[in-house]
C-alpha cells in the first residue's frame, strides 16, 4: 500500500449491500449503454458516478498518460466496446472519437467497465469489481470499485498510482517477474512487470504492461493472475511481441 494511501473503513453488510447494487446499476447500464448511451450513461442517473469521474479525470489532464490501445480483443479479434459506446467515452473525455483505437486508460478503466464481452477469464470489468486485483496490488479489496472514492481519487488516478511506481521500478518485494521487450526501431521497451502484493495467501497476482523509454513510463493495462510457478516460466518465456491490445502508432 502507498504511504500516502489513507485506511480503509471496514466493510459491513450496509456496504456489501450497496456494493452490490452499485455492480447491478453497472449490469443494467452496460447492457443499455450500446442502445442509447446518452440515457444509460447520463450523470444524473443510478451510475452518474462514471461521467463524474471521467469529467474529474478530463479536468485535471489525466488522460493521456497511458499509452494507447485498442478496443478489438487480440484473442477473439472482436470489439470489446461497440463503437457508441466507445465515442460517448471519448467525447466525455475530451478525446477524438475514433474507433477502435483510443487511450489505453480509457478503454482498459473505463471502457471495461461497461464491455459486455464474453472472454473465457469472465466479464472485464471483473478486475476492477472482484477484489482479487486491489489485493494482489498490496490494497483493500475495495479500493478499485469503480464507485467508491474512499479519499476523492477517480478510478483512474487509484489505478495509475498503484501501477506506475511498479512499472518505472519494478525491482522491489513482491515482484515474481519483469521483462522488457523492444520495440523494433524505437528507443522504447515494452514491459510486463508481475506483482504480489505483502500478505496474498496462495498464487494470485497482478500483470502490469506498459511502454517505457526516454519519454517515461505509459501504463497499457493491469488484471489480475495466478501467478503459479509454471505460468511464471510460460510468461517469461513467451515471444516478445506486442500484447494486450496495445497500438503502437
Amino acid at each position: 500500500m502507498r504511504p500516502t494511501d489513507p485506511p480503509e473503513p471496514p466493510a459491513t453488510a450496509a456496504t456489501a449491500d450497496a456494493d452490490a447494487r452499485a455492480l447491478r446499476d453497472l449490469d443494467a447500464a452496460a447492457a443499455a449503454a450500446p442502445h442509447d448511451p446518452a440515457a444509460a450513461l447520463d450523470p444524473r442517473g443510478p451510475v452518474g458516478w462514471l461521467a463524474r469521474q471521467i469529467d474529474d479525470d478530463r479536468a485535471r489532464g489525466g488522460f493521456g498518460t497511458w499509452a494507447r490501445s485498442t478496443v478489438v480483443d487480440e484473442h477473439t479479434r472482436e470489439p470489446v466496446l461497440d463503437p457508441p459506446v466507445l465515442a460517448w467515452l471519448q467525447a466525455r473525455a475530451g478525446l477524438p472519437v475514433e474507433h477502435p483505437g483510443t487511450d489505453a486508460g480509457l478503454a482498459h478503466v473505463y471502457g471495461y467497465l461497461l464491455s459486455t464481452a464474453a472472454t473465457p477469464y469472465g466479464p472485464k470489468r471483473e478486475r476492477w469489481t472482484g477484489g482479487a486485483l486491489a489485493v494482489a496490488l498490496g490494497h483493500d479489496p475495495r479500493h478499485l470499485l469503480p464507485w467508491h472514492r474512499p479519499d476523492g481519487r477517480t478510478l483512474l488516478e487509484r489505478v495509475t498510482d498503484a501501477v506506475l511506481p511498479l512499472l518505472r521500478d519494478p525491482h522491489v518485494p513482491g515482484t515474481l517477474l519483469v521483462r522488457d521487450d523492444p520495440v523494433p526501431g524505437t528507443h522504447d521497451a515494452l514491459r510486463t512487470v508481475v506483482h504480489r502484493g505483502q500478505g496474498v495467501v496462495g498464487e494470485g497476482g497482478a500483470l502490469l504492461y506498459g511502454l517505457v523509454g526516454p519519454d517515461g513510463v505509459r501504463p497499457v493495462t493491469v488484471f489480475p493472475v495466478t501467478a503459479s510457478p509454471s505460468w511464471l516460466r510460460e510468461t517469461g518465456a513467451l515471444p516478445p511481441v506486442p500484447r494486450y491490445n496495445v497500438l503502437l502508432d
